[in-house]
């Protein structure tokens, strides 16, 4: 029985909350693992068209944001079905919803966004993210990546703009940052040569 105040809370479109778990940190996971899925509907072959049969479901991991100051994992029970025509090359599929993530994913859809939104609004690292995350800075950086490219591409974002400046300060600041890193660089070659 699906609970409606818990798909709302967990906020996954067309996915209902069936189980919710916080570890310890004794056992090494993440904080909470929230397992949902979606419910059994009759499904047509992408192929062909024919009704599927049902063949069960498979779990898939994905990252969420974190909640309550812990990580967050999400464990999305996919349905999968095996088309019933003999002549369709589909064969087996598993069930996608670009709203939850893409396919082949590792964090979701609002997990990628939320990290965005951290890296311009909060100037976040995507390695502090990671740690907010509970995962690597690969698997944050891979899921991100996409997007960043698909809006640097976008020429509309330059409508309305008349000029552009530069933030001396925050450029000041990091011109002072590199140069003491080089300085200490410096010095630490002239120890370790002396």
């Amino acid at each position: 029985m699906y609970c409606c105040r818990c798909d709302v809370l967990v906020g996954l479109p067309g996915l209902h909350v069936i189980d919710v778990q916080r570890l310890d940190e004794d056992t090494g996971g993440p904080g909470l693992v929230v397992t949902v899925e979606s419910p059994a509907v009759l499904m047509g072959c992408p192929g062909c068209g024919v009704i599927a049969a049902g063949r069960g479901r498979r779990t898939v991991e994905l990252v969420d944001i974190p909640a309550f100051g812990r990580p967050v994992r999400i464990r999305w029970r996919k349905r999968t079905w095996r088309c019933a025509e003999p002549q369709c090359a589909t064969g087996s599929f598993t069930e996608q919803d670009e709203r939850v993530a893409r396919p082949r994913a590792l964090l979701t859809r609002r997990g990628c966004w939320w990290a965005i939104g951290q890296l311009r609004r909060e100037h976040a690292s995507v390695a502090g993210l990671a740690r907010q995350f509970g995962t690597s800075w690969r698997t944050v950086w891979r899921s991100i990546e996409p997007l960043l490219k698909t809006m640097a591409a976008e020429e509309s974002r330059f409508e309305g703009v008349s000029a552009l400046g530069v933030d001396e300060h925050v450029v000041r600041h990091e011109a002072l940052l590199f140069r003491m890193e080089v300085r200490d660089r410096h010095r630490l070659a002239v120890a370790a040569a002396g």
